[in-house]
């Protein structure tokens, strides 16, 4: 009987992943020309991110940029908290039209470091 679960156990653990998703809230800075659906496309699409969503609608400015907030879950790569935040937000400020992007939460914690709201 109890080599049963084991071997059940062992069966699910093929399936599932090793680590559970991250997940924050980002709110990025853009250029005027940028098109949001094109750029939530290409967020979706860079590596180990899972999940995309548009958490308010985008405010436009008077200078023509804009402000979007995000929420993205993705894979972290290590156990380090900060070095998953700037993986993924380096990768997501690569991108076409996108300026800064700042970290509004981590797993819905606010997140600051040595006190101050971390931008990239």
């Amino acid at each position: 009987m109890n080599t049963i679960k084991e071997l059940e156990a062992l069966i699910e653990s093929l399936y599932r992943l090793e680590k559970k998703l991250s997940s924050c809230v980002l709110t990025l800075k853009l250029e005027r020309e940028t098109h949001v659906p094109d750029l939530m496309t290409r967020i979706r699409i860079l590596p180990g991110v899972s999940v995309v969503a548009q958490k308010n609608k985008v405010a436009r400015f008077f200078d023509g940029d804009a402000q979007l907030q995000i929420a993205v879950k993705f894979l972290a790569l290590s156990d380090d908290l900060l070095t998953n935040i700037k993986t993924t937000s380096k990768q997501i400020k690569k991108l076409p039209g996108v300026k800064s992007v700042a970290i509004d939460t981590y797993e819905k914690q606010k997140i600051t470091f040595k006190g101050r709201k971390i931008v990239i």
